[in-house]
């Protein structure tokens, strides 16, 4: 797992601890997430096979790591990859 900064573990604690992060779909191939951010809802995708997040939103978009949308919904998952 890629190393996240301490700014997206503690704002992923304060999303899953809010109850921000909801499972909407769980398939044999991915499961998909919205997640309720500071200004607007997020739509997060994990990819089963190839063990992938992905997120709608601008940071994950623009710099291509784990954002703490997806890092919420790793915990609410309890994945860790």
């Amino acid at each position: 797992m890629e190393k996240l900064s301490k700014e997206i573990i503690e704002k992923g604690k304060y999303l899953m601890k809010e109850g921000k992060v909801k499972k909407d779909i769980d398939t044999e191939k991915r499961i998909h997430f919205t997640v309720q951010g500071d200004s607007e809802e997020h739509s997060v995708i994990y990819e089963k096979t190839e063990k992938e997040w992905k997120c709608d939103c601008k940071f994950n978009s623009l710099h291509q790591k784990r954002c703490s949308h997806i890092f919420a919904s790793m915990l609410k998952e309890r994945i860790r990859t």
